[in-house]
């Protein structure tokens, strides 16, 4: 069935009596959708489960497998605290602009305790793992009477699936201890990245070829090192050997193959005795540069700069430096995130009658905390040009305010065109009678004793 009809939250907007006029033809429209769902089939569609992975068997580990590639778990844990340090505010939009609501229940769950277990910053960085990992990240919403968000519990990405049913409608089941749990689309918090259903693509899953190649090249660099850097080979004996002497060699030799302590020591080959390499070395193989590709091609899948994980190589291919790589990671892989959770908050957090009057917004001035000098060039530019005044500046320091420091101000070279010819006489004009005598008044004339 179409959404307007399971979507309770829509339902009850569309069927809002504050709109009297509007009330019978929307009543009809909804039994119109009601008989044609039911009878027509015209809003019918294929149900299942919605699946946010590939197939194939080009990496069958598991998540915590693939998070031990060291470059994995650098862009994760780079997206994921990156995110946590930002803050949410809570707005309410008005006639001339907005307004910062700190009472709102959703505030205070955003920005101090989102339940009896976890900081806002912790809330933060579950969400941004489980969408850099999974793609989707959920919450269970707990509500009080008057249905105001009160708490948010994560829940983790890997154990829930939605499964969808012919009328249209959607349930969210959670895998935990070997019991389901099963919510009600009100009942989850759900953000996501790019999908083509009710559920984001997984970045770690499509990531599979890349995460095996990177996982293979470091397997076979272990097994290297293991054996004391010996490649593999052969004994080779120019004649044919009985069983038990076939069986001696092997046992003999057998510390040389293992590798270790027992790799280093000398080994005196008798009796004709041969010893082939059979395996390429590292650097035949060209192991490191495979190492460094699978780094690049591993950011490339989360959209992060490869020296923000310690790739300095190649550290000027994007724009004129580093700094416009940073900016980029900004733009182009932060923004995103962001934005995707602020519409899902937006969307499910607040009731159906406050979205028209509030909204949620992350605060990215955070990320300016550390940088002093770009916080000092952006309030000196805000100040300047009158888009801030001082105390607003202050505050944002946490600095006391200061009396008159409210005024809006700018510099007077950037007076209207059209005001200029005044300042231009007040400028040139000479000081009347009045003023010499002020200017005189202040000058000394007695000599200034020691």
């Amino acid at each position: 069935m179409a959404d307007i009809r399971n979507n309770i939250p829509q339902r009850q907007m569309e069927m809002s009596l504050r709109d009297p006029l509007a009330w019978a033809p929307r009543m009809f429209n909804q039994a119109l959708t009601w008989l044609g769902g039911w009878f027509g089939g015209g809003n019918l569609d294929v149900p299942g489960q919605q699946i946010n992975a590939p197939t194939g068997d080009y990496y069958a580990g598991s998540d915590t497998q693939a998070m031990q590639v060291s470059t994995v778990w650098s862009c994760i844990r780079l997206i994921t605290e990156a995110i946590g340090k930002l803050s949410v505010n809570v707005y309410e939009r008005t006639a001339t602009g907005r307004n910062l609501v700190r009472q709102h229940p959703l505030n205070y769950v955003l920005n101090v305790a989102p339940n009896d277990r976890m900081t806002n910053v912790e809330l933060l960085e579950a969400w941004a793992m489980n969408l850099a990992i999974d793609g989707n990240c959920y919450d269970r919403i707990i509500r009080d009477g008057s249905g105001d968000c009160i708490a948010l519990i994560p829940r983790a990405s890997q154990q829930m699936q939605i499964f969808e049913d012919k009328d249209g409608t959607y349930e969210y089941r959670y895998q935990y201890a070997g019991d389901v749990i099963k919510y009600q689309p009100p009942q989850v918090f759900h953000s996501k990245l790019m999908g083509n259903g009710l559920k984001g693509l997984s970045p770690l899953a499509y990531a599979r070829r890349a995460i095996a190649n990177q996982i293979a090249l470091t397997d076979n660099a272990l097994r290297f090192n293991a054996k004391g850097g010996k490649p593999a080979g052969v004994l080779m004996i120019d004649h044919v050997l009985k069983p038990e002497q076939r069986e001696a060699v092997r046992n003999n030799f057998a510390d040389l193959e293992a590798g270790g302590t027992a790799a280093s020591r000398l080994f005196v080959l008798e009796a004709g005795m041969q010893y082939q390499q059979l395996s390429i070395s590292p650097a035949d193989a060209q192991m490191l540069e495979q190492l460094k590709f699978g780094v690049d091609d591993i950011c490339r899948v989360f959209r992060v700069p490869s020296f923000l994980v310690n790739m300095y190589e190649r550290n000027t291919t994007w724009g004129s430096g580093i700094e416009q790589m940073d900016l980029g990671f900004l733009k182009y892989t932060l923004q995103p995130y962001v934005t995707r959770l602020e519409s899902s908050m937006n969307r499910w957090l607040l009731k159906p009658s406050e979205r028209e009057r509030f909204y949620a917004e992350f605060n990215l001035d955070s990320l300016l905390r550390a940088d002093s000098a770009a916080r000092s060039a952006f309030y000196s530019t805000m100040v300047q040009n009158g888009l801030m005044s001082r105390n607003e500046c202050r505050e944002k320091e946490n600095l006391d305010t200061r009396e008159g420091a409210d005024d809006l101000t700018v510099q007077l070279n950037l007076t209207p065109l059209q005001d200029l010819p005044k300042v231009a006489d007040a400028a040139t004009k000479p000081p009347t009678t009045n003023q010499q005598q002020q200017q005189g008044a202040k000058v000394p004339t007695a000599p200034i004793k020691e």
